[in-house]
């Protein structure tokens, strides 16, 4: 308000001298309307923020309600309009936003090819002057920042970074005789043959949502390959029909075609592969730091296998270039639309501070980037753990890049994984896919 009323008064004296009196008058009657306290939202115009967030559990929306209402009580003028989407129909949905031309103010994001695509499209707000801020940068994870950054510009961050890896039930392992998790794949699958053998569902997979499968394809590669494969062949210096991803393919399909999976995995989404875990019906799940709290949110069992949870790396393959310290991963977070309000900024902010985010952190498990916030789940200390021995950190290929080619990598990862198609065929269409993509 003092801003608009600056702009008329500057307006004003082009075509009218102020004696001090008049002066003061005026100076007078700013204070009254702004408060002359320097808080600009005393008295303002009325502000709508359209967010779009992911969180379908009911713990995290009621935290984030939480947030919502210490901000708009330290700013009245605010109001929020939230919409809750599924994550298999967001993509689909802000399209069409987009299209529009009229993105939601704050919006889910991954960063990565997704963002880029956005960026060039004129979607989203830069933030980088506000994020640079002295007030600003210090409560931001460098990282987070530049997964989120594109050309050195800042359109938003994620609140929370993690790792890919295996979640195990650690009482069903210790009954086939396991104290720890394998390290190397040829004792992983050894493991899983005992386990089948045990009468023991080995690994809990929801095929038919594609993209789980896609991690096993990702990681297979980057453990053969490389944890550099895919930027690699992101920027064509490398190819999706590289032998490594190939080879990768193949092992995939021999874990499909071993019976390792529930016979229902094939019409299984990620919420069955969830509560399959959580009601203690597979040992194994491979997933992100989010699992245990779909895994409570949708089982019968809830929360009561999360004690019970261990996190473990993807397993080395003998020979191969990567190590088990180069994890596949990301954050959750969130970018700002292009017609958004200096407020959905300045909440975004306001949202990533440690006394702010920890309700939030408290009940959902995930590694906070806001600094002094705490993990409260044992199981996540893990991922904490495995994240500070890294050797290499890469962004899920399917966020890494643009989205028509991060798409059909997952359809394309459960199609080899069946054997609808091979490895070599797989890694050709991918190929083909992305040679196109770049000559337009």
């Amino acid at each position: 308000m003092l801003k608009v009323l600056a702009n008329e008064r500057e307006n004003a004296v082009k075509t009218k001298i102020l004696t001090p009196t008049m002066f003061l008058c005026a100076f007078l009657g700013l204070c009254v309307l702004g408060g002359c306290d320097r808080n600009k939202n005393a008295v303002s115009r009325p502000v709508t923020i359209r967010w779009w967030h992911l969180n379908m559990d009911q713990p995290s929306q009621k935290a984030f309600e939480k947030i919502v209402g210490d901000f708009t009580a330290l700013h009245p003028n605010v109001e929020f309009k939230i919409v809750v989407v599924d994550n298999i129909e967001f993509k689909q949905k802000l399209d069409l936003e987009l299209a529009a031309n009229d993105p939601p103010d704050i919006f889910h994001s991954w960063g990565g090819g997704g963002l880029v695509e956005q960026v060039k499209a004129g979607y989203l707000r830069d933030i980088t002057s506000w994020v640079k801020s002295d007030r600003w940068e210090t409560r931001i994870n460098p990282f987070a920042l530049d997964l989120f950054s594109h050309e050195g510009k800042i359109y938003g961050f994620p609140h929370d970074l993690g790792a890919v890896g295996f979640w195990y039930n650690r009482e069903m392992l210790a009954k086939a005789g396991y104290d720890s998790f394998p390290a190397d794949w040829d004792s992983f699958l050894a493991m899983c043959e005992t386990l089948k053998k045990a009468g023991v569902n080995p690994i809990a997979l929801g095929i038919a949502d594609r993209w789980p499968v896609m991690y096993y394809w990702v990681y297979l590669t980057m453990r053969l390959g490389g944890a550099g494969m895919y930027q690699d062949i992101l920027e064509g210096k490398r190819a999706f029909t590289d032998p490594a991803a190939i080879r990768a393919g193949k092992m995939m399909q021999a874990l499909y075609d071993r019976g390792f999976f529930p016979a229902t995995s094939l019409g299984d989404d990620f919420n069955m592969q969830s509560g399959q875990m959580g009601d203690g019906q597979c040992a194994v799940q491979l997933m992100g730091q989010w699992a245990l709290a779909i895994q409570a949110e949708v089982s019968e069992r809830k929360d009561a296998l999360v004690p019970a949870m261990g996190f473990a790396p993807f397993p080395a393959v003998t020979g191969g270039q990567g190590s088990l310290y180069d994890a596949m991963g990301g954050g959750n977070g969130f970018v700002i639309g292009k017609n958004a309000p200096d407020e959905a900024i300045e909440f975004l902010e306001f949202f990533n501070r440690a006394e702010n985010v920890q309700g939030y952190f408290d009940i959902f498990p995930a590694i906070p980037t806001a600094p002094g916030a705490k993990v409260q789940i044992g199981g996540l200390n893990e991922v904490k753990e495995y994240l500070g021995k890294l050797e290499q950190y890469r962004l899920y290929p399917d966020q890494l890049f643009p989205k028509d080619i991060g798409n059909l990598l997952n359809e394309t990862s459960a199609r080899v994984m069946i054997g609808e198609i091979s490895a070599e065929r797989g890694a050709a269409i991918l190929q083909d896919a992305w040679e196109k993509y770049r000559s337009r």
